[in-house]
């Protein structure tokens, strides 16, 4: 399940709650065209707040060093963090060795990139 589908779901069981309705009627985005065109909507919610960051944060980039504090403030709230990168996808997808990663390349590669695998404590 994506983060759209449990954003989703999350609505509508909220919804069923208010209305004393069981929950068993939220169902998955595949067997409901309810559900469907909610995550839909969510979906272009969420890339419109994502082209509204980056559209934010060029004009401040524009800006840089001037004096302009009463624009970037009230501007940066539109701003939308970056996920960190996920090293592991970043081996993996570095991977030109075939389907099947032994383990000796994989600790190698990471080990590359200044990482390792261990036990938790």
């Amino acid at each position: 399940m994506t983060d759209i589908e449990a954003k989703a779901l999350a609505l509508v069981r909220e919804v069923l709650t208010e209305r004393n309705l069981s929950d068993k009627r939220a169902v998955r985005r595949e067997v409901s065209p309810y559900t469907e065109a909610l995550c839909r909507a969510i979906e272009q919610h969420e890339a419109f707040k994502q082209e509204v960051s980056d559209a934010v944060e060029g004009v401040l980039r524009t800006i840089e060093g001037r004096d302009v504090y009463n624009l970037k403030y009230p501007l940066s709230r539109f701003i939308i963090s970056k996920p960190k990168p996920d090293p592991l996808v970043e081996v993996i997808a570095g991977w030109t060795g075939g389907t099947v990663l032994l383990a000796s390349d994989l600790r190698a590669a990471l080990e590359a990139r200044g990482l390792e695998i261990r036990e938790k404590e």
